[in-house]
C-alpha cells in the first residue's frame, strides 16, 4: 500500500475521484483538481474523527422530538464534540445522512400507512352501511320465506299420511296402488332428495298431484316408508277394516289438528311486495363518493437519499401539438425540448379545446373537416390507433372536453350547438346526451372538473358557468375579462388570455379569485392558443402556440415571466389546433 511513483505511504483519500494519495502526490492533485479540496481528508484526522466518534450523538436533527426540541443533553454533547474537534470526517457524515434518511423513510412509511388505513376504514364503513340496507330489505322476505317453508313441510307431511291411508285402503281391498314409476332408473336416497328446495322443484314441474307423487315414487312416497302395518293393524281390529280405517282417519285428525296446522293458503299471514329498482346515475354516485374522501398528492420539502436510480429519472414530459399540414410536432420538455415530427392522415383543424390525454393515449373529438369522428392517438406507437364515428349525440368543431378521471370524457357545446353537455365513455366507447343547458354561452374554449363540478369558459363572453354533477344544476361566475383563449392546471385555476385588450389572468374557482399575470405578447394580430404543461413539480408552464412560429411563447407560473420559444421548429399553422401536454414514464 504504497504510492508507486514516490514510494511513500499514503496518508490521503480524495472522496471526490477515490484516489489514495502520498504527501507528494497531494501537490499535484490540488493543482490539477483545485475544486476538490474539500473532499481530500489525511488518514490523522480521519482516525482522530473514530476515535471521537459517538454514534449516540448521530440523531435525525430534521425532525422533533415529542417536546418539539432536541434533548438539551445531546445537544450540548454535540456542541462539545464539535468544540473539540471542528474537523468531522466524510464518514461521520455520511453517517448522519444515511441515519437521517432512515429515520426519514421510516416516518414516511409510516404516515403512508396511516393514510392507507384511513382510506380503507372510509370505504369499510360505506360498504357495512350497503350491507345493514341490503339485510334491512331482505329481513321480511326471509322471515316469509321461512313461514312458507314451514307450510310447505307440514303440509307435505299432511300428504304424505293421506297417500298412505289410500294405499292401505287400497290393500285392504285388493285393489291395484295408482303409483306408476315413471322413471325405472334407481335414484341414490340422500338428504337433499328430501329437502324442500327440492320438493319445490318438483311441485313446479308437476302438472298434477299424480304427477307429483309419480315423481317422488323413490322418496317421499316410497311403498316401504308406508306409516303402517297393515297385518298388525287388522289384528288389533279384529279383522274389521272399516274400523281399521276410521281409526286410522281419527288418528290423522289428531295428529293434524286444523287449530294448530293451518293447510289453507288464504289464512297464511303474509304480505306482499312490489319491488322498484331504479339504477342510479353512477356518475352522481361516484361524484359523492369523491366528495366524501380525498386525496390530495402534496408536495413535500422531504427528500430520501438513496444510492439507487431516482423514479423521477424515468417520467418523460411531452407536449403534443397538432396542426394544419394533418401532423403535430412532439416536443420532450425532458430532453432538452428535442424535437419529433410525426405525420397522421387526419385533419385537426378547429379542434383547439377538442383534446384531453389520458396515459399514453390522445382523444380528440370533432373538427372543421371531421365533425363527426373522433380519434385515439397512442404516444407508444405514435400512429392512429382508432377513428371511430360519433354516434348517439351530434358532432360538431370547437367542442370543449375535460375528463373526469375516471370512466367519462365530457363534451361542452361547439361552434354549431352551444346548449348541450354530453359525454364519451372510454371503457364503452359510446356516446350519450347527458344534459341540456340553457342557449346563450357561445363555443367553450376551456373545460375542467374540479371537486364534484364542472368549469367551463365561453369564448367572447365575460362568464364561466359552473355544472354540479351530482344535481345537475348551473351557476355562472362573473369574471372581469372576455376570454379568447384559455387553459387550465386540473386544480381549480383557469389561465385565461384577452387578445382585445392584451390582458392574461390567473382565475381560481374555489376562491373566485383574479391575479393579472404579465401578458402574452401578440405580434401582427396573430392569435396565441394557451396549453398548460407541468415540467416537473416545482416549476409549471403556459405555452402558447399559433398561426406561426411567432406565436411560440412560455410563460412561467412560478416566476410570472414569459420568454419566446421554439422559434427554430417547423414552422405550421398551429391555429385552433389541437395541443395537449402529456407525463409518461418511461417503460409505457
Amino acid at each position: 500500500m504504497k504510492c508507486l511513483n514516490h514510494q511513500r505511504s499514503f496518508e490521503f483519500i480524495c472522496y471526490q475521484c477515490n484516489s489514495l494519495m502520498c504527501s507528494k502526490c497531494i501537490f499535484n492533485h490540488h493543482k490539477d483538481h483545485p475544486d476538490h479540496s474539500d473532499k481530500i481528508e489525511d488518514i490523522d484526522d480521519i482516525k482522530h474523527s473514530l476515535s471521537t466518534l459517538k454514534l449516540d450523538d448521530i440523531i435525525d436533527t430534521t425532525t422533533t422530538t415529542t417536546n418539539n426540541q432536541i434533548n438539551n443533553d445531546t445537544k450540548d454533547n454535540i456542541d462539545d464534540n464539535n468544540n473539540r474537534n471542528s474537523f468531522i470526517s466524510q464518514i461521520n457524515n455520511k453517517l448522519k445522512s444515511i441515519w437521517e434518511s432512515l429515520r426519514s423513510s421510516t416516518s414516511r412509511y409510516q404516515r403512508l400507512s396511516t393514510t392507507e388505513n384511513e382510506i380503507k376504514q372510509h370505504f369499510e364503513q360505506l360498504h357495512q352501511y350497503l350491507i345493514i340496507e341490503e339485510h334491512k330489505l331482505q329481513r321480511d322476505i326471509i322471515n316469509d320465506k321461512h313461514t312458507i317453508t314451514n307450510q310447505i313441510d307440514n303440509n307435505v307431511n299432511h300428504l304424505k299420511y293421506l297417500i298412505n291411508i289410500i294405499m292401505l285402503f287400497n290393500r285392504l281391498n285388493n285393489k291395484d296402488i295408482n303409483i306408476s314409476n315413471e322413471d325405472t332408473s334407481i335414484i341414490t336416497d340422500t338428504t337433499t332428495l328430501y329437502s324442500t328446495t327440492t320438493i319445490m322443484e318438483s311441485i313446479t314441474t308437476s302438472s298434477s298431484l299424480q304427477s307429483f307423487i309419480n315423481h317422488n315414487n323413490q322418496t317421499l312416497f316410497n311403498e316401504y316408508n308406508n306409516y303402517f302395518n297393515i297385518d298388525e293393524l287388522l289384528k288389533q281390529h279384529s279383522n274389521d277394516s272399516s274400523s281399521l280405517l276410521l281409526d286410522i282417519i281419527h288418528k290423522y285428525n289428531n295428529q293434524f289438528n286444523e287449530s294448530t296446522t293451518n293447510t289453507d293458503n288464504n289464512n297464511l299471514t303474509l304480505s306482499s311486495y312490489k319491488l322498484s329498482i331504479k339504477q342510479p346515475d353512477f356518475n352522481q354516485l361516484n361524484s359523492i363518493i369523491e366528495q366524501s374522501i380525498k386525496l390530495d398528492n402534496i408536495e413535500s420539502t422531504e427528500s430520501i437519499n438513496t444510492t439507487t436510480t431516482n423514479n423521477n429519472d424515468k417520467i418523460q414530459s411531452y407536449i403534443f401539438i397538432t396542426n394544419k399540414s394533418k401532423g403535430a410536432t412532439l416536443i420532450n420538455t425532458s430532453n432538452n425540448n428535442s424535437i419529433e415530427e410525426l405525420e397522421f392522415e387526419y385533419q385537426f383543424s378547429d379542434t383547439f379545446s377538442s383534446i384531453v390525454s389520458i396515459g399514453e393515449y390522445i382523444y380528440i373529438f370533432g373538427g372543421y373537416y371531421n365533425q363527426n369522428k373522433w380519434i385515439i392517438i397512442s404516444m407508444k406507437s405514435k400512429s392512429i390507433e382508432h377513428i371511430g364515428d360519433i354516434e348517439g349525440i351530434k358532432g360538431d368543431s370547437l367542442i370543449s372536453v375535460c375528463y373526469d378521471g375516471q370512466d367519462h370524457i365530457y363534451l361542452v357545446n361547439g361552434s354549431k350547438i352551444s346548449n348541450r353537455i354530453d359525454r364519451f365513455n372510454i371503457r364503452t366507447m359510446k356516446f350519450e346526451s347527458y344534459h341540456q343547458i340553457p342557449v346563450g354561452y357561445n363555443h367553450q374554449v376551456s373545460s375542467m372538473i374540479f371537486k364534484g363540478s364542472l368549469y367551463s369558459i365561453s369564448y367572447d363572453k365575460n362568464k364561466i358557468f359552473q355544472f354540479d354533477l351530482t344535481n345537475r344544476t348551473i351557476t355562472d361566475h362573473r369574471i372581469d375579462i372576455i376570454p379568447w383563449s384559455a387553459c387550465h392546471d386540473n386544480n381549480g385555476n383557469f389561465f385565461i388570455s384577452d387578445v382585445t385588450n392584451k390582458r392574461f389572468i390567473k382565475y381560481n374557482v374555489e376562491t373566485k379569485q383574479t391575479i393579472n399575470l404579465i401578458p402574452i405578447p401578440h405580434k401582427n394580430a396573430q392569435t396565441s392558443f394557451l396549453m398548460y404543461h407541468r415540467e416537473s413539480p416545482t416549476s409549471s408552464y403556459i405555452y402558447s402556440f399559433g398561426s406561426s412560429n411567432d406565436c411560440n411563447f412560455k410563460y412561467s407560473i412560478e416566476t410570472d415571466q414569459c420568454e419566446p420559444i421554439l422559434r427554430d421548429i417547423k414552422n405550421h399553422n398551429r391555429a385552433l389546433c389541437a395541443s395537449t401536454s402529456i407525463t409518461l414514464s418511461k417503460n409505457q
